[in-house]
């Protein structure tokens, strides 16, 4: 057996079931090998669009992501799925290739030290030299990326390596290192949330697949929630408890009931505390409140804000403890308006109420993914989720184009849900060719991309800092649907609300992808006043 199939058959064994990437001469034998095994490899147009599939779906799955890419130029590609990957802390194998073991150092096609340049995004990154020790150092890879707090790996593999003769015995499958979580804080936590009637819960990223928890906890204390952009939909907008998204855009509800009501605490969920969630660290969050920060990453702990209660902890363990350990609260909370009412101020299609329009139509379990661009803002704070419905964003690494690759990612994590994805024609016209992957592997994804014809974000940024645009911001109108239809993709163009009925009859029965054009002239002011001031800050106080 060659040492290509035998790290093949060492993936199947720990259940890796889909490999991202493309092939090229340094990884060639390890593709040749994926005949011999049940795992499906993903061919995409793009290794950038490879690693954010592979990221999306070890981030919506919860199981190791796989990507595999040409040594030099592949690697390179994968740089930002892999800056992504690693922000938002999944687990994901990145396996590139390299020259002849003989031929380093002599400047060889392709020949780059990707060992180098992948390890201060990476937890763990290795060029294997010596061919009794691949799958050997595969084992140790993959059990560092799924140790707490997770993140992705690299391991090179010369291409003389992956064609010799396997002699190295087959390691036992991946096992997770049990890591020593602090027990005593849960206790602490419950003491100090006893002491205190009115709060809030903060549910960030780390409580996805916890909602049913998530809304026993706020129950039992009748403390609202309210969502980081990168907790959204963990808990459905109709439950009664959720104010909404907290942070850069965030609903009135939330921002209203942080700054004005009458909480004493704060339980933090799962969150990093980051820019977007905070609106740029800014301490009315936690102003005159008790600050319980719950986390398995110990370096988010007490890193924004100074915190009464550290809890050190896997959140699938505290949260069960907390709902047994704290009191029942008495009162009964009433949840104000979400959002005030729409003003048209704009000209054109108006994203907001579509936003609240079209989750009817959709299906009610709709998965929602966002990429990044000025949009965003209007998901965050209007975009409703129903019950049995998700969202999910790559917001902390922030990379245009990450969404509308990494889909592909999503829907081999949800294969049972309807998948959309909302983007822009920025972060299209970046990675949206790998709709062509979709449609490749024939996955009924739903394309919804805002078309304004500018870089939205960067054109209304620019005004708000500098009081004036530069040229080239603002792009000659392309017909997104005449391209799609033009390489044999479904597409349609929406302008006005009345044609929005019109979508639920189209993406029925879809054997593929499809594209729903917004088209808008992009003067309805998106909800992102304080990400812009906060650009403008020369300090923070």
């Amino acid at each position: 057996m060659k040492i290509a199939n035998g790290v093949m058959e060492y993936l199947e064994q720990n259940q890796v079931e889909y490999i991202f990437g493309m092939s090229a001469g340094t990884v060639s034998a390890l593709y040749d090998a994926m005949n011999d095994v049940s795992i499906k490899p993903i061919i995409t147009k793009n290794e950038a669009g490879a690693a954010y599939m592979a990221a999306k779906y070890a981030s919506i799955s919860g199981k190791m992501g796989v990507c595999i890419a040409a040594g030099g130029v592949g690697t390179n590609n994968m740089v930002n799925g892999i800056g992504d990957a690693m922000r938002s802390k999944v687990p994901v194998l990145f396996i590139t290739g390299y020259v002849h073991r003989w031929q380093i150092g002599k400047g060889a096609i392709q020949e780059l030290n990707t060992e180098q340049i992948l390890k201060p995004i990476t937890k763990y990154s290795k060029t294997v030299l010596d061919e009794n020790c691949v799958l050997s150092t595969l084992k140790e890879a993959m059990e560092i990326a799924l140790t707490p707090p997770m993140g992705p790996v690299h391991v090179s593999i010369p291409i003389d390596i992956q064609i010799s003769e396997l002699i190295e015995s087959m390691p036992e499958q991946v096992a997770i290192p049990q890591v020593m979580f602090d027990d005593e804080s849960i206790d602490k936590a419950i003491e100090v949330i006893n002491g205190e009637k009115d709060g809030i819960i903060m549910v960030g990223r780390g409580c996805r697949g916890l909602s049913e928890q998530v809304k026993a906890l706020s129950e039992k204390l009748q403390w609202p929630i309210i969502t980081t952009p990168e907790g959204k939909g963990v808990v459905p907008t109709d439950f009664y408890l959720n104010l909404g998204n907290y942070g850069f855009s965030g609903t009135d509800s939330s921002t209203d009931y942080v700054e004005d009501g009458p909480s004493t605490c704060i339980l933090v969920l799962g969150s990093s505390l980051g820019e977007s969630a905070t609106r740029n660290y800014n301490p009315v969050l936690v102003k005159d409140k008790k600050v319980i920060h719950v986390d398995w990453d110990k370096k988010e702990l007490g890193k924004v804000f100074k915190t009464d209660v550290e809890v050190y902890h896997d959140l699938e363990k505290v949260i069960p403890e907390l709902i047994k350990g704290v009191n029942t609260k008495s009162r009964s909370f009433e949840r104000p308006l979400i959002n005030g009412p729409y003003v048209q101020n704009h000209t054109g299609l108006s994203i907001r109420l579509l936003l609240e329009k079209i989750t009817e139509i959709l299906p009610k379990n709709t998965y929602y993914v966002s990429d990044i661009g000025e949009y965003m803002n209007f998901l965050f704070k209007y975009l409703p989720i129903r019950s049995g419905g998700d969202f999910d964003i790559s917001l902390n690494y922030g990379a245009m184009g990450s969404g509308v690759a990494g889909v592909v990612g999503a829907h081999l994590a949800e294969p049972n849900k309807p998948m959309a994805i909302f983007t822009g024609d920025g972060s299209f016209f970046m990675n949206g060719m790998e709709i062509l992957t979709a449609k490749e592997y024939k996955m009924p994804i739903i394309f919804i991309v805002i078309n304004n014809a500018m870089l939205g974000y960067v054109e209304h940024g620019h005004k708000f800092l500098y009081g004036r645009t530069v040229e080239g911001f603002k792009q000659q109108r392309i017909s997104i649907s005449s391209m799609m239809n033009a390489i044999g993709i479904k597409s349609i163009e929406v302008s006005t609300m009345e044609q929005l009925e019109n979508i639920g009859d189209f993406v029925e029965n879809l054997d593929g992808p499809c594209v729903i054009e917004l088209v808008t002239d992009g003067s309805e002011p998106a909800p992102v006043a304080d990400r812009f001031k906060a650009l403008g800050e020369t300090k923070k106080n």
